[in-house]
């Protein structure tokens, strides 16, 4: 628990998603945080009750994703959710599953309301959504926006039989209460929600755009200055903090698009002459002189790639010695490559070691002795163990606070490639214990 703690107090003070797993790798729990540090590292800083504390003893390790704004942490909780049902995000929220908006638009004035389970009844589900309470929000937002009612009333059977509530006083609400006529009104705002709730917002505002541009061509004044106010409030909501749907190939299309970025990013910034699609990071672990062991991570296009990842055991080395166990694991990683191993038959486009522009000299010394052009760069920390820039062997240094994306990823492969050796290194020295 205590490796965790230190693991969740590297985060840094951004949104994101972090993902909880178990002994075996599987997804316990998802969540999102407008502070990843603040929030994950609450797990294991303090007692909790019921079913959290359940959770909690079976989490092994987690994953954060460090995103740009709170609203796109909401849409990527929602989406992993959708992809993996983790049963603690059942458990820990109402024990009466995943929230689900049922609107059957089949009615002549449809309305929303938030389900536990879709049925086959020929409504309409959106869905699901993480949790209640953001499901809730959700709709009140949208519905002030589009100026639906939120009332709950039969509005068919009370048509012109009450006085306008406070919600149209305040310019909240149409007031299809008062006017049959709105009914075809009604139903055109009902399905902009549907639109907004499915993540289409940007085919939503380009049709309601044509649609204010012909109506002011035709001199229909008032209803193009109506879509105006549309517009403008489905806009805004695209600022709120709330559940929207997307498909998972969507949000994969994103990750892909804003990976290929940071990876251009890197090419630049590190004056690489290819895109860095695999890269391999290295790191030393030891007690003093016993025990020393080396790893190698593998990232493909910002995945880790934990099938071609691989453990070292300094076999040269009689005591404390990084720049020495550095050269050792990755002169027997390439000799391995020229040797036509397979299970090291691809260089990387860019190799990243922990620690300074000595350990990154020292690794480009035996590149060059094997006649291999990898660039390297160390990953240099600061005062919180965290990934602030990187280094050239020539000590040329590059920050990497400017780009947060950049920033979450070369961190994430620190953690990582650290996690992975510390994880082999306790393996080695318990089983010495035991040995003694």
């Amino acid at each position: 628990m205590n490796d965790l703690k230190e693991k969740a107090l590297k985060l840094p003070q951004l949104p994101g998603v972090y993902i909880m797993k178990d002994d075996a790798d599987e997804v316990l729990y998802i969540g999102k945080a407008s502070r990843l540090k603040n929030r994950v590292s609450s797990y294991f800083n303090r007692e909790h009750d019921g079913k959290t504390e359940a959770m909690t003893t079976k989490i092994e390790d987690f994953d954060a994703i460090v995103v740009e704004s709170e609203f796109e942490a909401l849409l990527l909780e929602n989406s992993l959710i959708k992809e993996c049902r983790p049963k603690y995000n059942v458990k820990l929220r109402d024990d009466k599953g995943y929230p689900v908006i049922r609107v059957d638009v089949r009615k002549e004035y449809p309305e929303f309301k938030i389900v536990s389970n879709p049925v086959d009844d020929g409504a309409l589900y959106l869905g699901p959504f993480g949790g209640r309470t953001d499901t809730r929000r959700a709709i009140a937002e949208v519905s002030k926006a589009l100026k639906l009612p939120t009332c709950g009333k039969n509005i068919k059977r009370i048509i012109g039989t009450t006085r306008p509530c406070l919600n149209y006083d305040m310019g909240n609400c149409l007031g299809f209460c008062q006017r049959a006529d709105l009914a075809d009104e009604y139903r055109n705002s009902i399905a902009a929600a549907i639109d907004i709730f499915q993540g289409k917002t940007g085919s939503l505002i380009k049709r309601l755009t044509n649609e204010m541009e012909e109506a002011s061509n035709n001199l229909l004044y008032e209803q193009a200055a109506v879509l105006r106010d549309r517009i403008k409030a489905i806009k805004v909501l695209e600022q709120k903090q709330f559940f929207k749907e997307e498909p998972i190939e969507e949000h994969a299309q994103l990750y892909k698009e804003k990976m290929l970025k940071t990876q251009e990013w890197l090419r630049k910034a590190l004056k690489l002459e290819k895109t860095p699609e695999r890269i391999e990071a290295y790191d030393i672990s030891n007690t003093g002189a016993s025990d020393i062991v080396g790893s190698m991570t593998v990232f493909i296009n910002g995945k880790p790639l934990k099938r071609d990842y691989r453990r070292f055991k300094i076999k040269s080395k009689r005591k404390q010695d990084d720049y020495g166990s550095m050269k050792e694991i990755v002169s027997r990683r390439i000799k391995r490559y020229l040797a036509d191993d397979e299970k090291f038959s691809i260089l990387p486009d860019l190799m990243l070691i922990d620690g300074g522009a000595n350990h990154a000299s020292a690794v480009r010394s035996i590149l060059q002795d094997l006649n291999i052009n990898v660039p390297v760069f160390g990953m240099v920390k600061d005062a919180k163990h965290r990934t602030r820039a990187l280094i050239s062997p020539d000590g040329e240094e590059i920050g990497l606070a400017s780009n947060p994306a950049a920033y979450a990823f070369i961190g994430s492969i620190q953690e990582e490639t650290h996690r992975f050796v510390v994880e082999y290194h306790r393996k080695l020295r318990s089983k010495t214990m035991l040995e003694s």
